[in-house]
């Protein structure tokens, strides 16, 4: 906490706050809040789910899976990296979010009896869910960004980088999202095509 708190210090001191972070640190910052979700994810994964909570999760997986399509999948994930954005507390309700992910991803492994660390490292591997989290981390990390230049009372040059992290979180939601719709697909057909034989 020190050591972030006099990293942002020292950007501040002699200039503008915005115009001294420069934009490969935003970009580290938002690779470090990515590792940091996919974390959160695992962590998430290792807890117990109750019985009430498996059913409101499954009801929510079978909502969202139904007519499911590109469309429906990205604007699921971006209304999650839009609570990002909310300065102050985007960030916390984003992470619970993505910690409730991991104990439903954790409740599947344990029907599936594949590890969830398996699962995490399949959509990685897949792409999609690097792609996906890197939107999260671009959100989250923008969202901690406007967050301090509210404080120090500099946000206006601030709003530029916001409406950009928007921008490219939403393209980085997008590709994962057709992704993983064409993935199922093409699994859908793998499994159907495996059947009949």
């Amino acid at each position: 906490m020190r050591l972030r708190e006099g990293w942002m210090r020292s950007l501040d001191r002699g200039g503008s706050f915005n115009r001294r972070l420069k934009p490969i640190n935003r970009i580290l910052f938002a690779i470090l809040a990515t590792i940091i979700l996919f974390i959160i994810l695992g962590v998430g994964s290792s807890m117990p789910l109750s019985g009430e909570e498996a059913r409101q999760f499954m009801k929510q997986f079978e909502d969202l899976t139904e007519n499911l399509s590109t469309f429906r999948i990205f604007m699921n994930n971006l209304m999650i990296a839009l609570l990002s954005f909310i300065p102050f507390i985007g960030v916390g309700i984003t992470s619970y979010v993505i910690f409730q992910t991991g104990k439903f991803l954790g409740y599947i492994s344990t029907k599936s009896g594949i590890h969830p660390a398996l699962f995490i490292l399949f959509s990685i591997m897949m792409v999609y869910g690097l792609m996906e989290f890197l939107g999260y981390g671009v959100a989250a990390s923008e969202g901690i960004i406007f967050s301090y230049s509210l404080i120090r009372r500099r946000f206006r040059s601030e709003i530029k980088w916001l409406l950009i992290s928007m921008g490219i979180s939403a393209i980085l939601l997008l590709a994962a999202a057709a992704l993983e719709n064409f993935l199922i697909g093409a699994f859908k057909g793998l499994i159907s095509s495996s059947a009949e034989i």
